[in-house]
């Protein structure tokens, strides 16, 4: 390695510059003291100099500037001090790492998982508690499920082979709805999981500093292991589940304002708004958690728009929605106690206690499925009817594609998002109808005609 002595100073250590290779400049002033350069000319401050028993040792002091040179030639003469007097600098280091070593190695995958709950819960819905009364997501609940057998377990321990055995093992504890197998499930455990992974490990989408967790560990990675969904036949991939006109028939009366009395259901008419909010999914198209986290601040009563704060993107990053409700919509909100009683920052559909969003779903989905006599459908797929039946009525794939905040269709002309504001403003001057209002229009008197029109042959 190459040397030079020379008095260090400021201006020098500043002028210093990478050769490409390893290069050493002694100090003149403190004996011993020497700046390491590094082949991309980082500055690094050692000390050189002989312990108590006379043995040649290199002690690492820290980085220039973080390190000022003058603190440098301090802390390079009250090191020279200490390993004189038999301090062993180095072996302490040495220890210190150690330690932090096994305390990387009692961080249990549990442990990891909540960690990452709490850092993304604001960010990713999938990641957030999924109702009052617990603090568990989703997600959280699904990878405890399936990978129950590791949670507490080192996650530095875990091999990609013990995940994929997780994954093979796993058996539904109560199957349901029919199904045979659990690879839907352990499928899901494994796509939360992986991010999980590769954000301790600092990997992928999560290499820059500050996008991974701090202290970062080496763990294995998922992408190893096997899908259990790819290669079962039973899982189809993408939902396609439309509901029929009769199935609307004999639904549509149950989504109502006070809710019906349902069998199993012990909340009372006035404080159930899951109906009416399935009710108003439907006429939208919208999207579960949009009308959960629905305010009464978004409605735009003046101008009967609906301004979404964020809706999910297919392309870009988040952004925000206005959607022109038509005056069945608006009929529908104005019959809700909340229309006159509400204050702004409060949900449209509280849950029973009115502090939260709706939740149990899944036991009003059964309640409702046997009061109208229908199965196999959930009200994710109330969204991708009404897009049908819109597009059966011959409304534009562009207008349904806005609708579903699909597109964003000022992106491609680089107009601001106020812009919706005064589009809106320009409608009404023009007395020009919103594309979208009108095939939400169009939705709302097909779904009335099914509802109210005896379609069954005389």
């Amino acid at each position: 390695m190459a040397q030079r002595i020379t008095a260090l100073s400021d201006a020098a250590l500043r002028s210093l510059k990478p050769t490409g290779e390893r290069y050493e400049v002694i100090d003149k002033v403190m004996q011993g003291l020497v700046g390491r350069v590094s082949a991309s000319g980082r500055v690094m401050f050692v000390l050189r100099a002989r312990n108590a028993a006379g043995k040649m040792q290199t002690v690492t002091l820290g980085a220039y500037p973080d390190l000022t040179l003058k603190s440098a030639r301090d802390a390079a003469n009250r090191t020279k001090l200490e390993m004189k007097s038999g301090r062993d600098i180095n072996g302490e280091k040495k220890l210190v790492r150690e330690t932090t070593l096994m305390e990387q190695d009692k961080t249990t995958l549990r442990a990891v998982v909540l960690e990452y709950e709490q850092r993304f819960s604001a960010s990713k819905s999938s990641w957030r508690a999924r109702g009052p009364k617990t603090e568990r997501s989703g997600a959280r609940q699904v990878i405890e499920r399936v990978y129950a057998d590791l949670l507490d377990k080192p996650i530095t321990k875990l091999s990609d082979e013990d995940f994929a055995a997780s994954i093979s093992n796993y058996r539904r504890l109560r199957p349901s709805d029919g199904r045979t197998t659990a690879n839907g499930q352990a499928s899901r455990a494994r796509a939360y999981l992986s991010p999980v992974l590769d954000w301790v490990a600092g990997r992928k989408s999560f290499q820059k500093l500050g996008a991974s967790r701090t202290q970062r560990l080496p763990v294995a990675s998922l992408m190893t292991t096997h899908d259990p969904a790819s290669d079962d036949p039973t899982i189809t991939g993408k939902r396609t589940r439309v509901l029929t006109e009769a199935e609307l028939k004999a639904v549509l009366p149950f989504l109502v304002y006070p809710a019906p009395e349902l069998e199993t259901l012990r909340l009372g008419r006035h404080l159930d708004f899951r109906p009416i909010a399935m009710r108003f999914m439907l006429l939208t198209a919208a999207r579960l958690d949009e009308v959960c986290s629905m305010r009464w601040q978004d409605i735009d009563r003046t101008n009967s728009v609906w301004r979404k704060p964020a809706v999910k993107s297919t392309r870009g990053g988040p952004r925000g929605q206005a959607l022109p409700l038509p005056e069945p919509v608006m009929a529908l909100l104005r019959e809700l106690p909340g229309w006159k009683a509400a204050k702004p920052d409060q949900l449209v559909f509280p849950n029973g206690a009115g502090t939260g969003p709706l939740d149990n779903w899944t036991r009003f989905q059964k309640a409702l499925h046997i009061a109208s006599g229908t199965t196999d459908w959930h009200r994710h797929d109330l969204r991708r009817t009404a897009a049908t039946i819109m597009h059966s009525l011959k409304v534009p794939a562009s207008t349904i594609e806005q609708i579903l905040a699909h597109t964003d269709p000022l992106r491609g002309d680089n107009v601001g998002a106020s812009a919706s504001h005064y589009i809106q403003l320009g409608r009404v001057l023009k007395n020009a109808r919103d594309p979208q209002e009108e095939a939400l229009s169009t939705l709302a008197e097909a779904l009335a005609y099914i509802e109210t029109t005896d379609t069954r042959e005389g």
